[in-house]
């Protein structure tokens, strides 16, 4: 069930970058405000022309929401622990050198200052 998410959930990825890419652009926008867009483009051009364009899109991203809220609420319910509460193996014990009883003493022959 996953591979067939994560397979749909590329194809509506690529497939919308493609879909995007091939809309027409409006034009205009900021450059319309100060005199650069002529306008003339909207005015001959068919109403309803990229009508089909826009079905799609709205389809595929509805579809890559969807797939990604099914994978998101799936991988959520299957892995219930945090990483955190995963036990570690303690670490091997190392040995430490023995370490004599008898108290280090000081030699008396040493000047002190």
């Amino acid at each position: 069930m996953h591979f067939l998410l994560t397979a749909i959930q590329i194809i509506s990825a690529v497939l919308l970058i493609l879909v995007i890419l091939l809309q027409q652009g409006k034009g205009g926008g900021m450059a319309s405000l100060f005199g650069g867009g002529s306008g003339m483009d909207d005015m001959l051009s068919a109403p309803g022309s990229d009508v089909i364009l826009k079905k799609i899109t709205v389809t595929l991203a509805t579809l890559f929401l969807l797939t990604s809220l099914v994978m998101a609420v799936r991988t959520s319910r299957s892995s219930s622990k945090s990483i955190m509460d995963k036990q570690l193996s303690p670490p091997a014990a190392t040995e430490t050198p023995a370490q004599s009883e008898e108290p280090i003493s000081i030699p008396e022959d040493i000047p002190e200052q």
